[in-house]
C-alpha cells in the first residue's frame, strides 16, 4: 500500500488541557481526528528540552546518539554562542531515510532544521518564521533557510510580520486588550509574535500541500509551548499568587491558542485528503493544573520544570484502528512506527519500537542493523559540517531563548558564554545518559561538572541522585556533604552582599533547603538509616507546601522499612496529587501485592504500563501478581514481555520455565519468548571470589595485569598483608541490601567474597573465578593478618567454629551455583597457581573468553607472598 503520511508537531500539547476543550466542542477537528484513529499519551525523555526531543522523534535515537544537546551551541569560531542548528546531528532523520528510498519528502519548521538539508523535496528551517526587524525595515531571509534555494523568495512572501496583525487578530485571545498598557507590558507584543510565527509556518505548509506532490510531510509548530510559558499561569482557576487584573486580562489565551491550532489542523486535514495517514504528536506536555510550579529555579532551562512528562499521540489512516486507545507510546517510537507505515525496515540501533498495536492487521516488521550503513544519497549535510556564520537572525533567535528563560543572557563576554554553553550541554548529555540507562557515563560526566563548578548545586544534586541509584553509597555521602558545604558557602556570600547594602537585612544562619533535606533523606535511606530518613520526611510533610509532593518519597521510605500498609496509603495520596505518576502506580502495585491485595496491585501495575510500557520490572511484578492469583497464562504473558524488554532478567526467565512446566507447555523455543541471549562481552561481569585470604587479591592482580578492567574505588590501601593492593570496591560490602551499583561493573572485573555471592542479582550475567585454598591456610593467613593489626600478635589456636561456618558457606555457594544458570564458575586452586602459574592462568583465560594476556597474568603471581602454609 502506498501511503501519504502527514506528521504534525505541536510542541507542549497536553491531553489534560485538550480533553476539557474537546468535551465542550471547542476543538472539533482534533475530535474528528481522534474518533477516526488511535490516541494515547506519549512519554517524553529527560531532559525535556525541545531541540533534543524533536531530534529524537525524527531519528528514533537518544541524544547521546544523535548529537543534539541543549538550546545553544558554539559557532565555528569556537567562541560565539548561537542557537542550536542541525550541524551536529550525527545520524539520519526519517526524511533522510525516505530521501534515500526515493520518496518525496517535505519538512517545515522542525527544531532544529537549520541549515535546510538538500532532501528530495522542500525543507524550510526553523529560522524561517522569525521577524528580526521592525516592519519598516527590510526583512532578509537568512541563507540556508530554504531548500531548494530557488524557492527562497517565494517562501519569503508567505511570511507574516507581527506588525501586520490587527486588533481583530488579538481580540479572540485578549478581549480586553485595550486595558493593557503596552508601554510597560510586553504581553501583547509577545502574543502577536507567537501568532505571526505559527501563522507563517501554516501558510508555508498549506502552500506545499496544495502545490507539491508528497509522500511524507513533517510540519512543526512551537506556539503552544510559547503560549504556555507566557500565559498558562493565567489559565483558570486563578491561583492565589496571580493578580486579579492580569488574570482577568489573559485567562482566555490558552483556550484561544488551542482553538487556533484546531483551526489550522482542520485546514491541513482538508488539504491532505481523507486517504492520507495523519500523525499528531507533541514532545512533552505542559502542566495546566496544580502540578505547575509556583516559581521557577533561576537556572538555564528552568522553565522546563513546567513541562509534564507526557505529550500527545494521535494517528489515523488506512489500516489504522478507529476510536481506539494505545498505551505505552514514547517519543523514540515515532520514527520506527513511520518506517513500519511505509513498509521499510526498522533499525536495531534505534532506541524505539514500532507501535504495532495501532494497526488493524499487524504487519511483520522488517529489521536491519542500521540505516547509517545503507548507502545512497540521503540529503544529509556532510558529517561535522558547520552551519553558516553567526548572523542577525541568530541573535534574534538567541534573544528569544533568553526571554523564554531557556538560556542565560550570553552578555558582552563571548568567551565566558561559550564556556557556559559547553558546560550546560555536557550537563544535558549526562542527564540523557542517565535517562538511557547509561549510568556510568552519566555519573562520570557529572563528577567532572561538579568538580569544575561546585557552585552549581544542580550538578551536585543530580550526581548524588545518580550515585544513589547506582548504590555507590560512600561516594554519594561524600558528594552530598560537599553539596551541603557549597550551599552554605553560597548562603554566606549572599548574606555578606545583603549586609553590605545600606538597607540590607541579615539572612540569618544557614538552614538546609527542603529539597536538599529530601535528597539527604534518600542518602540516609540508602545507608540503612531508615528511621532517620523517615523522621526527615515526616517533618517536611507537615508543611502545607510539601504535604502532597512528598507523599511518594514517604511511601518509598516506608516500603524500604517493610511498612507496606502505610506505604500503600502514602502512594495513594501521591496518586491523588498526580494521577500520572508512573512510579507511584508501580510502587502502589508492589505495596498492595506485599499486603496481599492482589486485585488492587494488578490495577496499579496496569495503570503504570498504560503510561509507560517500557519498564521491565512493572511487567515482572504484574507477572508475580498473576502467578499468585494462579492466572498462569497472564503471568506468562507478563514475564514474556518483561524479557522482551530486558532479556537479562533471569528470575523472569525462571518463572517462565516454571509456568511452562505447570501448564505442560513446550520449552521456550518457538513460543515467542526470547531465548537466553548471546551476551556481549561488555555486558558480562567478571567476579573473583573465594573465602577471605584464599588468593582473591592475587587473582585480581593477575587479571588486571592480563588486561582486565577492575571495578575498584582504591579506598583500601595496600598493606603488609597485601602489598600489591586489595582491588576492592566499598559498595560490595553493602551488596546484601543494595546491589544496583553492579550495573556499573558490566564489562569489568570485581572482587566479591564468597558469603556475598548469593546476593548477586540474577538480572546480570557473570563469569566467576572462584579461589580454593586449604582451610587451615585460610584461617592461618587470617590470623596472621589480624595479628599485624593487633599488639598481641596472631592467634595460634585453630578456630573450629569458624572452620564449620566457612564450610557451610562453601556449601551454600555450591547450591547457589547450581540454581543460577546466569553464572559460569571456574574453580582455581591457590596451590596450583603458586606451583604452575602459566598453566592455571591459561585455563582461567579460556574460561573468561580468551582475550587476556596469559604471560602477563603469570608474571603477576608472586610465590614469595605464599607465606602461610598448611
Amino acid at each position: 500500500m502506498k501511503r501519504k503520511v502527514l506528521v504534525i508537531g505541536w510542541d507542549a500539547a497536553d491531553w489534560k488541557a485538550i480533553d476539557p476543550l474537546m468535551d465542550q466542542g471547542l476543538m472539533p477537528n482534533l475530535e474528528r481526528l481522534v474518533n477516526s484513529g488511535v490516541r494515547g499519551r506519549m512519554a517524553t525523555l529527560d531532559p525535556p528540552l525541545s531541540p533534543m526531543l524533536w531530534t529524537s522523534i525524527a531519528t528514533g535515537k537518544r541524544p547521546y546518539k544523535h548529537g543534539i544537546l541543549g538550546f545553544t551551541e558554539l559557532a565555528p569560531d569556537g567562541k560565539t554562542v548561537r542557537p542550536v542548528t542541525n550541524a551536529h546531528r550525527k545520524v539520519k532523520a526519517i526524511w533522510n531515510i525516505l530521501t534515500q528510498e526515493g520518496a518525496k519528502t517535505h519538512v517545515l519548521g522542525w527544531w532544529p532544521s537549520h541549515p535546510a538539508e538538500p532532501i528530495n523535496g522542500i525543507m524550510v528551517s526553523n529560522f524561517y518564521q522569525r521577524a528580526s526587524r521592525p516592519m519598516s525595515e527590510p526583512w532578509p531571509m537568512m541563507p540556508g533557510t530554504v531548500h531548494p534555494p530557488e524557492l527562497r523568495e517565494h517562501f519569503a512572501k508567505l511570511r507574516i510580520h507581527p506588525a501586520e496583525l490587527t486588533a481583530a487578530h488579538i481580540a479572540p485571545f485578549v478581549p480586553d486588550f485595550a486595558k493593557v498598557n503596552q508601554d510597560k507590558e510586553k504581553a501583547l507584543e509577545n502574543l502577536a509574535r507567537i501568532l505571526a510565527d505559527c501563522s507563517t509556518v501554516q501558510a508555508a505548509a498549506t502552500w506545499v500541500l496544495e502545490e507539491q506532490p508528497w509522500d511524507l510531510m513533517c510540519v512543526y509548530f512551537d506556539a503552544i509551548d510559547h503560549f504556555a510559558h507566557g500565559f498558562m499561569k493565567f489559565n483558570p482557576p486563578r491561583r492565589p499568587h496571580i493578580p486579579e487584573r492580569e488574570y482577568e486580562l489573559f485567562k482566555g489565551v490558552m483556550t484561544a491558542g488551542y482553538r487556533y491550532h484546531d483551526l489550522m489542523l482542520g485546514r491541513l486535514l482538508e488539504l491532505a485528503g481523507e486517504d492520507a495517514t495523519v500523525m499528531l504528536i507533541s514532545d512533552h506536555g505542559f502542566h495546566p493544573d496544580h502540578l505547575r510550579p509556583l516559581a521557577l529555579p533561576k537556572e538555564p532551562a528552568g522553565p522546563a520544570r513546567e513541562h509534564s512528562p507526557f505529550g500527545i499521540f494521535c494517528l489515523k489512516g488506512p489500516g489504522i484502528k478507529k476510536d481506539a486507545l494505545i498505551h505505552g507510546a514514547g517519543l523514540l517510537d515515532v520514527t520506527p512506527t513511520l518506517l513500519a507505515l511505509f513498509g521499510l525496515p526498522v533499525a536495531r540501533d534505534m532506541d524505539g519500537r514500532p507501535l504495532m498495536d495501532v494497526f488493524e492487521e499487524r504487519p511483520v516488521p522488517k529489521v536491519i542493523d542500521s540505516w547509517e550503513n545503507e548507502e545512497g544519497e540521503c540529503g544529509m549535510h556532510p558529517r561535522n559540517a558547520a552551519a553558516e556564520a553567526f548572523s542577525e537572525m541568530d541573535r534574534e533567535a538567541l534573544q528569544q531563548l533568553v526571554e523564554l528563560g531557556y538560556i542565560d543572557d550570553p552578555g558582552p563576554e563571548p568567551e565566558k558564554a561559550s564556556i557556559k554553553t559547553v558546560r550546560e550541554n555536557r550537563y544535558y548529555l549526562a542527564k540523557a545518559y542517565l535517562d538511557g540507562g547509561k549510568r556510568e557515563e552519566g555519573i562520570a560526566e557529572l563528577r567532572e561538572l561538579f568538580k569544575e563548578a561546585p557552585d552549581q548545586a544542580r550538578y551536585g544534586r543530580e550526581l548524588v541522585g545518580a550515585l544513589l541509584r547506582s548504590a555507590q553509597l560512600a561516594e554519594a555521602r561524600t558528594a552530598y556533604d560537599h553539596l551541603l558545604a557549597e550551599c552554605e558557602k553560597e548562603h554566606e556570600r549572599l548574606r555578606a552582599e545583603e549586609l553590605a547594602k545600606e538597607d540590607g537585612k541579615d539572612k540569618g544562619t544557614f538552614t538546609v533547603a527542603p529539597g536538599l533535606r529530601v535528597l539527604g533523606s534518600s542518602v540516609l535511606m540508602a545507608e540503612g538509616r531508615h528511621q532517620e530518613a523517615l523522621a526527615v520526611i515526616e517533618q517536611l510533610v507537615l508543611l502545607p507546601r510539601f504535604a502532597d509532593p512528598l507523599q511518594a518519597q514517604l511511601a518509598r521510605t516506608l516500603g524500604a522499612m517493610g511498612r507496606w500498609p502505610r506505604a500503600l496509603d502514602a502512594y495513594r495520596n501521591a496518586l491523588r496529587h498526580d494521577p500520572q505518576d508512573v512510579h507511584a502506580h508501580h510502587g502502589a502495585g508492589v505495596a498492595a501485592m506485599r499486603t496481599g491485595d492482589l486485585g488492587v496491585a494488578t490495577e496499579h501495575l496496569h495503570d503504570a504500563l498504560a503510561l509507560r510500557f517500557d519498564l521491565p520490572y512493572v511487567h515482572y511484578h504484574l507477572g508475580e501478581c498473576y502467578f499468585q492469583l494462579k492466572e498462569y497464562e497472564r503471568a506468562l504473558q507478563a514475564f514474556t514481555v518483561c524479557l522482551r524488554i530486558e532479556p537479562g532478567i533471569e528470575r523472569a526467565r525462571r518463572k517462565v520455565a516454571e509456568i511452562q512446566q505447570l501448564l505442560g507447555l513446550p520449552e521456550t523455543e518457538g513460543t515467542g519468548i526470547p531465548q537466553t541471549p548471546t551476551i556481549p562481552e561488555e555486558e558480562i561481569i567478571t567476579v573473583v571470589s573465594g573465602l577471605p585470604r584464599s588468593g582473591t587479591s592475587m587473582m585480581m592482580q593477575a587479571l588486571v595485569a592480563g588486561g582486565a578492567v577492575p571495578f575498584t574505588d582504591d579506598q583500601r590501601p595496600a598493606d603488609a598483608s597485601n602489598p600489591n593492593g586489595y582491588f576492592e570496591h566499598a559498595a560490595v560490602k553493602g551488596m546484601a541490601k543494595d546491589a544496583r551499583f553492579l550495573a556499573l561493573a558490566r564489562g569489568k572485573t570485581i572482587k566479591v567474597v564468597a558469603p556475598l555471592l548469593p546476593f548477586l542479582p540474577p538480572r546480570f550475567r557473570y563469569r566467576i573465578v572462584f579461589m580454593e585454598r586449604d582451610m587451615h591456610e585460610v584461617l592461618g593467613s587470617q590470623d596472621t593478618m589480624l595479628g599485624r593489626k593487633s599488639s598481641r600478635g596472631p592467634k595460634n589456636a585453630f578456630r573450629v567454629g569458624l572452620h564449620d561456618a566457612y564450610t557451610k558457606q562453601l556449601a551454600a555457594v555450591d547450591r547457589w551455583e547450581k540454581a543460577n544458570p546466569n553464572a559460569e564458575v571456574v574453580r582455581v586452586s591457590y596451590a596450583h597457581v603458586i606451583a604452575d602459574p602459566a598453566d592455571e592462568m591459561a585455563r582461567v583465560q579460556v574460561a573468561l573468553g580468551g582475550k587476556l594476556d596469559v604471560a602477563a597474568m603469570a608474571r603477576a603471581v608472586e610465590p614469595a607472598l605464599y607465606r602461610t602454609k598448611a
